[in-house]
């Protein structure tokens, strides 16, 4: 809004003047206007993520490192110093070469929030943010921000977020069994806040009242499931069909 405001003025300004008075520096003054405008109207534009897409980012930093450190000697041949010649696979000292590296990546590419998508809600943005915990435990987030503190950017840093009066975080679940990591996404019925992952509904926030209604942090370890067609049941009955009750009224 303030963007659009400068450019108003700016314009007003810019048609007020008589033609004798017009030159080249209050033409390029208006063009440099419409063009800042522009990059900042831009900032709250962001592309929705999936979990899929940061992994796929992910493997390409991972063989960028095993290739430099000539652990593979191209995306698809490992080196001969790290080759078992019975199996023509890794061998151990490769392998742990591998884990070092994944480990040290994980640390570095998951130290933020990661975003997904972002809904909004009288003066609030609700974000839904992704992360890991260790090299396979997974993180979502649903984080309120005022919009004005949007910065349009796919990263949030946790130590900063945390600190910041202005970010709170309203949902927080994990998997750490049987993962149900496509098909996620935030959305709002009925002044309801809803995360659905797997085309299960997991978590619902009351939006009027600023209250998470239903919501398990761990339904890999509530559910004590088996697999993850247990867990699915589980959530179904506990979550999915306790959530569309209320969303539907």
């Amino acid at each position: 809004m303030a963007g659009l405001l400068g450019l108003d003025i700016c314009v007003i300004m810019f048609l007020s003047v008589s033609n004798k008075e017009i030159n080249m520096k209050k033409i390029f003054v208006l063009i440099l206007m419409v063009f800042l405008f522009s990059c900042q109207s831009k900032t709250s534009e962001i592309k929705d993520r999936t979990v899929k897409s940061y992994f796929e980012e992910l493997v390409k930093l991972e063989l960028e490192e095993l290739i430099k450190q000539k652990i593979l000697i191209d995306k698809s041949t490992l080196s001969p110093k790290y080759k078992d010649t019975t199996t023509n696979k890794m061998n151990k000292e490769g392998f742990i070469k591998y884990m070092l590296i994944k480990e040290k990546l994980y640390k570095t590419f998951f130290k933020d929030y990661l975003y997904q998508q972002k809904v909004e809600y009288n003066n609030d943005y609700y974000i839904l943010y992704f992360s890991m915990a260790g090299l396979d435990d997974m993180e979502w987030y649903i984080i309120k921000m005022p919009k004005n503190k949007w910065n349009g950017k796919e990263r949030l840093d946790k130590e900063e977020a945390a600190k910041d009066n202005d970010i709170k975080n309203i949902i927080f679940n994990y998997d750490e069994g049987a993962k149900n990591a496509e098909d996620i996404r935030i959305f709002i019925k009925n002044n309801y806040l809803i995360m659905e992952r797997a085309k299960l509904y997991h978590s619902l926030y009351d939006l009027k009242n600023q209250k998470v209604l239903i919501n398990e942090e761990s339904p890999w370890h509530k559910s004590n499931a088996n697999n993850k067609k247990e867990l699915n049941n589980w959530i179904k009955e506990n979550l999915h069909n306790k959530i569309e009750n209320i969303i539907n009224k």
